[in-house]
């Protein structure tokens, strides 16, 4: 482990977050998941520790008659080294072991990114200031879902009017440029990021 590299947490990144048939206009949840791919792939070529939080569906298991994660978006899986929390709750903290693990990776930055905003990205942001633990948003590489009348990318914008009170953002191409670029990785322009 390289206590000096950030941290990347998946939040949310499940198929039923995006919708069928949305437009893939550069502020759809498509898109969204699509810079989410291009970060991970590169975060896992510069060896950043990679976490994923994921909600607990209602449906039963098949076979157990218990509660599973909705199936991860295409290309954002866990991969079998990357720990993955089950949020039971609004928040990610809702599992203990998720603030444990935010801690233990402290100082550099812990990059956030997902889907459910506002709600579970809402909620997961109040317990990390009530926790003084600090994630950074990366505001391209969130999505969320419409609220009432309020389209998705409106209710993404009010979200991030409150989030950048909370915490820390970070645009996704100062992240790239601050903490991907290096002579250790240069596939990153071959993938789409910088």
């Amino acid at each position: 482990m390289n206590r000096y590299l950030p941290t990347l947490v998946l939040l949310d990144c499940q198929r039923e977050s995006l919708d069928p048939g949305e437009a893939e206009d550069d502020g759809s949840n498509a898109a969204v998941a699509d810079r989410i791919r291009r970060l991970l792939t590169s975060a896992r070529l510069s060896g950043w520790p990679v976490l994923h939080c994921q909600y607990q569906s209602n449906r039963p298991a098949i076979n157990c008659g218990v509660s599973v994660p909705g199936a991860p978006i295409d290309g954002l899986a866990p991969l079998s080294r990357e720990a993955v929390f089950i949020r039971t709750g609004l928040s990610a903290y809702s599992d203990p072991d998720f603030g444990r693990m935010i801690r233990h990776y402290s100082g550099p930055p812990c990059f956030l990114v997902g889907f459910s905003a506002p709600f579970s990205l809402m909620a997961t942001m109040f317990d990390a200031v009530a926790r003084d633990q600090r994630l950074t948003v990366i505001p391209e590489a969130v999505g969320g879902r419409a609220v009432g009348p309020r389209s998705a990318s409106s209710v993404r914008d009010i979200s991030f009017d409150l989030i950048d009170r909370l915490s820390s953002t970070m645009p996704l191409d100062e992240v790239v440029a601050t903490w991907l670029r290096s002579p250790e990785t240069p596939t990153l322009k071959k993938i789409g990021i910088g």
